[in-house]
């Protein structure tokens, strides 16, 4: 099916659904809700956006897309994978504008695991046990379907990309342990999902922190991890390398490494990932501003 035609009806869909349930509540129609015959077309639509071949396409139309799919999730509140969904695009929509926009990324992230959380909350005894005061860290564990995989991905990412951009606030260092435990969980349960994104957050964090804090860091497993990160698509999922440059390479200061890297993904075939060519123009424009600060890195 041609892009425009599935964006078209995407569009005509999500209209639907906003209408229907607008005027008629909980009504249905033909015995599903809107917002269920509207969800695989969310499902197409996003997927149509994440392996769009230009990052500003990308970056224009996804802003307009993610408030059509808020307004999905606020009407069916308790629909995971739409609470998952809006996760994803605000953490997406944040890595876009990061570089640019660092505070305003911080207020998508926050969003994002704003619905990432309630997303895990749709599981009762992760409800249950958080509102009792227990610790996510406990509690990841709860989650054994590795159809929770993308839900622990996307909440642990948005936590972590959060925290990425308040290093110097104590506070928010507090949620680390919450982040490193849901994507570890996450990994557990489906090491390869989304192109092995797991592994290559938990690399970068690894590069990040210390191995004495007990946490699993220390430049060696970080390596190591970005390796096993790179092997789930042969190489071809370049945010793996930007991020072993960005965080690995200027932690062991490393520049050799670091403009090898960075070389590679600018010279890379994006579309060789198939369904992830955006996430690979995201990379590209990614190595191009670190490669342009690198004085202020090392």
């Amino acid at each position: 099916m041609r892009k425009g035609k599935v964006t078209l009806r995407g569009l005509l869909v999500v209209a639907l659904a906003v209408m229907a349930l607008g005027s008629f509540g909980c009504m249905k129609l033909g015995g599903i809700t809107a917002v269920a015959a509207a969800q695989p077309v969310v499902d197409d639509l996003l997927n149509k956006l994440l392996d769009t071949s230009n990052a500003q396409v990308l970056a224009e139309g996804l802003p307009g897309n993610v408030v059509l799919i808020t307004g999905l999730a606020e009407m069916s509140p308790k629909d995971r994978n739409m609470l998952t969904k809006c996760c994803l695009a605000y953490a997406a929509w944040g890595m876009m504008i990061e570089d640019n926009d660092p505070k305003f990324a911080t207020q998508l992230y926050t969003i994002a695991k704003s619905y990432g959380m309630r997303a895990l909350k749709t599981n009762p005894k992760f409800a249950k046990a958080f509102a009792q005061g227990k610790k996510i860290p406990e509690l990841a564990p709860l989650f054994t379907s590795k159809d929770w995989a993308d839900t622990l991905a996307w909440t642990a990412l948005a936590t972590g990309l959060e925290i990425m951009h308040q290093m110097d606030n104590p506070m928010a260092l507090m949620g680390l342990p919450d982040s490193i435990a849901l994507i570890s969980q996450s990994v557990k349960l489906n090491p390869t999902y989304f192109f092995g994104v797991g592994k290559a957050f938990l690399a970068a964090y690894y590069a990040l922190l210390p191995s004495f804090l007990g946490l699993g860091g220390g430049p060696d497993v970080s390596a190591a991890t970005f390796q096993e990160a790179r092997d789930v698509t042969g190489g071809k999922f370049l945010i793996v390398d930007v991020f072993e440059a960005r965080y690995l390479c200027t932690y062991t200061d490393n520049q050799a490494r670091f403009d090898e890297l960075m070389n590679k993904v600018l010279n890379a075939d994006s579309a060789a990932l198939k369904g992830g060519q955006a996430m690979n123009e995201v990379a590209k424009m990614k190595a191009r501003y670190f490669l342009s600060i690198k004085d202020t890195l090392f």
